[in-house]
């Protein structure tokens, strides 16, 4: 029966192809962000006056995962042999990291965002969360900055790296 579900989806999904790589780049963004996510953890856990730093090696370990899940699986159709992609994904990332360190610095000492999520959560009687949230600004500063980064890298990665052609343009 599940398998039938799945069938039937891929199926479906086929029809439109930039939504299929957005789901494809959502999979392959979280592993990485999981990865980005575990190693600002473990790092931060033994070094925590070093947020920025850790969250940077987090950032391109994260990198270096979605790079190669990028190339052999969401964009494999799109590959050429003898193409530099990993030049222009270094740059297009590279762009995205100056943003993204811009982005969590900025959260970090100047907007806060934890202590909005916590505000709601205190709002909705959520004691234990409101106060886990105040307690962990730079980890809510590195969420919010991961997820302004998806859209950021799958555009540039659509348009610029890997050079997607619009359904419209396929046959011409």
């Amino acid at each position: 029966m599940v398998m039938h579900q799945i069938q039937k989806f891929r199926v479906w999904i086929r029809q439109y192809p930039t939504i299929r790589k957005f789901l494809k780049f959502g999979i392959v963004g979280a592993t990485s962000a999981g990865v980005s996510l575990g190693v600002f953890w473990l790092i931060s856990l033994q070094y925590p006056a070093l947020n920025l730093v850790s969250k940077a090696i987090g950032y391109i370990m994260g990198f270096f995962v979605g790079f190669t899940l990028n190339k052999f699986w969401t964009y494999i159709d799109q590959t050429e042999e003898d193409e530099k992609y990993l030049l222009k994904y270094i740059m297009v990332y590279a762009v995205t990291f100056i943003v993204y360190l811009l982005v969590n610095f900025v959260f970090d000492h100047m907007l806060h965002p934890n202590q909005w999520f916590a505000s709601i959560a205190r709002d909705l009687d959520l004691a234990f969360i409101s106060v886990y949230l105040n307690e962990n600004g730079p980890l809510v500063s590195n969420i919010l900055a991961i997820f302004i980064n998806i859209f950021l890298n799958f555009f540039g990665t659509n348009k610029l790296v890997f050079k997607v052609i619009e359904p419209e343009h396929l046959f011409e």
